[in-house]
């Protein structure tokens, strides 16, 4: 056998297909080794069917755990249903005619017992997998995920957050991301996470009371505080579920934290779920001189059960205006906004963008479109003026390693502005919903073609391009908005006129 390096030789088996590792897991001890990690590196557990207890016991009977790098679990439904192995045999008869004798006398004796086998059941398969748990050393990262959309067994929850606790690889988890009820959040309040960097949290209050959630609040923050010396990344996100949440206490109980470089918070984009942004600015600008990592972004509104700031739409445009005034923000070399909440003035915008595009690597601007004008006023303040040299000439150079934006619509004349503008970008991604082959004569160019037509023009004046001095190695764009098949097309033309590219992908767009 060629001897290769073991790395290598992980290499290839991660780039294999389940059938071929297999069959080579039974060449040597080495390949079985690998096939063994890469098979096992990733845990998930997400229902207690026959696969899952297959195996969770083979982890344990062969002492597996040790190759568990990231462990998954989501919660399931447990059946109240009786097996079919309950009424075999005699004893299974002599039990069947009993629970009907029971059912005839009380009422309620089939819903009790339908209870007891649920809890019997759930202390079964919570017992396998905190069994499992303890033979897991090395996991770096775990999540609990609660699919909404189902019922769900507040034990499991308790159970499963509480393995960080009761399990080995509380030493090593590096990162904690959790959505699950809020009210099961209070059993973390004693729990020490000495290795964890990197902390994710989606809030589920459903509807639960304002006050009852700030209690778990509390709890919640107890533990969050615990994470002083070792918390990099913080992430916090809501959705409309959650009716009564005031995320102002949250951020009011929150510490410093000297190693903080990543804030991510995703609300409703009405901003809801703030009676006051205080806090949170107060908590971002304490962070101000660590921070290298800011996102603030938006899903669908939430329903109100409190009077609403009027001004609270604008959360975004008011917090980022208020901190980048008032505080030092020297470090900040990554920015992720929602534009939905900034479309009424782009102003307070741009002049953010304006105090740190000397420092500013990555932009990402979502959940709304710009138009190529708003593109245009966008890169002219990401840009700065600088001598080349002796010759006494000016230049446009920015910092910018990576942008993604969404437009109104891809045309040529926003494709040539960010290849001028921005000649050091490594990755762009672009999302849109329309193809233009100008950004003028909207009308006439709307429907003066057909689809194709717009397309094979765009594709013809594309190929014409050349950006010599453009160093993009990596670009994304949106499927076609046509519902033709442009991927190889558009390939070949961006290839073409980009000679650094190396990296072309089309997306679909969800929303």
């Amino acid at each position: 056998m060629i001897e290769l390096p073991f790395d290598l030789w992980w290499k290839i088996f991660d780039i294999l297909p389940p059938d071929a590792r297999a069959q080579f897991r039974t060449v040597n001890r080495l390949f079985l080794e690998i096939a063994r990690r890469v098979q096992y590196r990733n845990l998930v557990i997400d229902g207690y069917g026959k696969r899952t207890k297959r195996l969770l016991k083979s982890i344990n009977l062969f002492s597996l755990g040790y190759h568990v790098q990231s462990l998954h679990i989501q919660p399931w439904a447990v059946s109240n249903v009786p097996s079919s192995k309950t009424y075999r045999g005699p004893g299974g008869r002599v039990s069947s005619v009993f629970d009907h004798v029971h059912s005839f006398f009380d009422s309620d004796y089939p819903t009790r017992r339908a209870e007891a086998l649920v809890r019997k059941r759930m202390r079964k398969q919570i017992q396998l997998v905190k069994e499992t748990a303890k033979t897991l050393g090395f996991v770096q990262e775990y999540s609990v995920e609660w699919n909404v959309d189902r019922p769900y067994h507040p034990d499991f929850f308790t159970a499963f957050l509480s393995l960080v606790d009761v399990s080995p690889f509380g030493r090593t988890l590096t990162k904690l991301s959790l959505k699950v009820p809020t009210d099961r959040l209070v059993c973390l309040a004693s729990v020490d996470l000495p290795a964890l960097e990197q902390l994710d949290i989606q809030l589920v209050t459903m509807s639960l009371s304002e006050r009852y959630i700030n209690d778990c609040f509390d709890n919640f923050a107890v533990f969050v505080n615990n994470l002083y010396d070792t918390l990099r990344s913080l992430s916090i996100s809501s959705t409309h579920i959650s009716l009564n949440l005031n995320l102002y206490r949250l951020f009011y109980l929150l510490g410093d934290f000297p190693h903080l470089h990543s804030l991510g918070l995703t609300i409703p984009y009405d901003g809801a779920h703030f009676s006051s942004l205080n806090s949170l600015q107060s908590f971002i600008q304490k962070h101000g001189r660590t921070l290298q990592e800011i996102k603030l972004l938006c899903n669908r509104s939430a329903a109100r059960t409190r009077p609403n700031d009027p001004c609270a739409k604008y959360w975004i445009q008011r917090t980022i205006t208020d901190i980048f005034t008032f505080g030092n923000f020297s470090n900040i070399c990554s920015l992720e906004l929602a534009l939905r909440p900034l479309r009424s003035e782009l102003t307070p915008l741009l002049n953010i963008l304006a105090s740190v595009a000397n420092q500013l690597e990555s932009l990402v601007l979502t959940d709304d479109a710009l138009t190529p004008d708003e593109v245009e006023q966008v890169l002219a303040v990401l840009t700065c003026k600088i001598s080349a040299g002796t010759n006494g000439g000016v230049v446009e150079y920015s910092h910018l390693r990576h942008l993604a934006i969404r437009l109104q619509y891809l045309c040529l004349f926003t494709v040539d502005l960010i290849a001028s503008k921005l000649r050091l970008l490594h990755s762009l991604k672009l999302t849109f919903s329309d193809v233009r082959l100008h950004h003028y004569d909207e009308a006439q160019l709307s429907y003066a073609y057909a689809y194709s037509e717009i397309l094979r023009h765009f594709y013809d004046e594309l190929t014409t391009r050349w950006y010599s001095e453009w160093k993009l190695s990596s670009l994304a764009i949106s499927e076609c908005p046509y519902r033709f098949e442009w991927g190889k097309d558009m390939e070949k033309a961006f290839t073409k006129c980009i000679p650094t590219l190396v990296s072309f992908k089309v997306f679909s767009v969800t929303s």
